[in-house]
């Protein structure tokens, strides 16, 4: 049997695995048919992801006394970024589809969240950097549907099957000045999106064989991206302890970001023809249509966040943490008016937004004699209207969301080596009665972050 050491160093080769090698998703969602798909309920780190996605004015402090988890939505926390940092997400989600008559759909997924890592470039003049890669959208659907032909009373068969998705490497710098700090990220956004409709002649009247069609697009596309961040805190009110040095303050932190408009370059290869097809294999014959390798342009929206946060810090000759933290912040993206695929207008999308709040409790970071006290207990909700709009009705989404950090190794004064069990657990929902659909998810996420002290001079030989 492993022991729990074993299993926490296993912990970043499994991650690595998950990435490298192409998981097999068993999400069927026919809301990924729109746009680029379903984005990521909270594509956030495991920590934000327990207080509602909440990472606008997300700080440092806010990570307690036991190492660091990697803000890689707001690049000007980057310069805070105190040691150098492994930071690993996985997310296990469960959806059930439903619609109008309750019939459902389930499905079940494995997937990486997120594989980042951060160095502090110089801690006297806090800059630092971050680089890593996660996935934004997911497209996966398969879907059947039977009609019979009015006039000659023929049952045809439409197969509706698309993969795909969009995913981000990135790396970011950030610096911090005394209240205010500032940085920004660029990378690579990429991806693919394989949309196919396979239509068959179940049953004809006349006992005619038709082969089958199949219709097939399949575009690729990348281009570089660019987000930029600001993140500020201030004093509202200081009580110190006149028999010790420790203080209590109490503190507004505010933060935003922007990443721009971005186009992608495009190649899509086109194909229209008949034949014999399956889910392994395909056997055309008569080839109708075919134009590969045609260049074009995907356009998406600018993503805009801003937020605010109360704090209320514990400062103690061991360090400085956050013991109450609440905070709010709003996310806006206008899919409809800016998105685009080779100059068509949005495809059934809407301009979303999204409304987060939060709340963190961590009892005493440095009472190591009492482990649940340096535990940071975190819960928060998220509601708002996603981008894609699949009847015209507006796509309601909701959510609750719960999390615990849970400092893995045992504070040592000599040691500068912290792991962090990040664990977040989310239930909502997408839709409501007024759509033709609805989905219902749970999702569990688990984050691993592993900190250490790294590139110090030596003071002796």
């Amino acid at each position: 049997m492993l022991s729990a050491k074993k299993i926490i160093r296993l912990t970043p080769m499994v991650g690595l695995v998950c990435f490298i090698q192409s998981v097999q998703a068993q999400i069927n969602s026919p809301f990924s048919r729109y746009g680029l798909g379903n984005e990521s309920y909270v594509s956030q780190n495991a920590s934000s992801q327990g207080i509602g996605g909440f990472t606008a004015a997300y700080t440092a402090s806010m990570n307690g006394s036991f190492g660091q988890s990697i803000n890689f939505n707001n690049p000007a926390s980057f310069g805070t970024i105190y040691m150098t940092t492994f930071d690993l997400g996985l997310n296990f989600t469960n959806t059930i589809l439903k619609d109008t008559s309750n019939r459902k759909e389930k499905s079940n997924y494995l997937v990486p969240n997120y594989l980042t890592i951060g160095l502090p470039i110089s801690k006297a003049k806090k800059i630092g950097m971050a680089f890593g890669l996660r996935p934004i959208t997911q497209i996966n659907y398969s879907i059947s549907e039977l009609k019979i032909l009015p006039i000659s009373g023929d049952t045809l068969y439409n197969n509706y099957v698309g993969s795909g998705g969009l995913n981000q490497a990135f790396l970011g710098f950030g610096k911090s000045w005394e209240k205010v700090s500032f940085g920004f990220s660029t990378g690579f956004n990429f991806g693919r999106k394989k949309m196919q409709n396979i239509k068959s002649l179940q049953y004809n009247a006349d006992s005619t064989y038709f082969y089958q069609t199949l219709a097939s697009t399949n575009t690729i596309f990348g281009g570089a991206f660019l987000n930029v961040g600001l993140l500020g805190e201030f004093s509202l009110k200081t009580i110190s302890n006149a028999k010790t040095s420790d203080k209590t303050e109490y503190t507004l932190s505010y933060g935003a970001t922007v990443t721009l408009n971005q186009a992608m370059s495009a190649k899509r290869d086109s194909l229209r023809t008949t034949g014999i097809f399956s889910s392994t294999t395909e056997s055309p014959i008569d080839t109708a249509y075919l134009r590969t390798d045609v260049a074009g342009k995907i356009k998406i929206p600018a993503f805009i966040t801003a937020g605010i946060a109360f704090h209320k810090k514990q400062y103690s000759p061991r360090g400085v943490y956050d013991q109450l933290v609440i905070g709010i912040e709003l996310d806006q993206s206008a899919w409809k008016d800016r998105y685009s695929e080779y100059g068509a207008p949005a495809d059934r999308l809407s301009n979303a937004w999204m409304l987060r709040a939060g709340i963190q409790l961590c009892p005493n970071s440095f009472d190591y004699e009492n482990y649940w006290s340096t535990v940071t207990y975190r819960a928060g909700f998220y509601t708002g209207k996603d981008y894609i709009n699949f009847d015209n009705n507006g796509l309601n989404v909701s959510a609750f969301t719960l999390g615990v950090g849970l400092p893995i190794r045992k504070y040592r004064s000599y040691d500068y080596q912290f792991t962090l069990l990040n664990l977040a657990f989310q239930m909502g929902q997408r839709g409501s009665v007024t759509n033709v659909y609805k989905e219902s998810f749970i999702q569990f996420t688990l984050g691993y972050s592993l900190s250490d002290i790294w590139f110090n001079k030596r003071k002796y030989d």
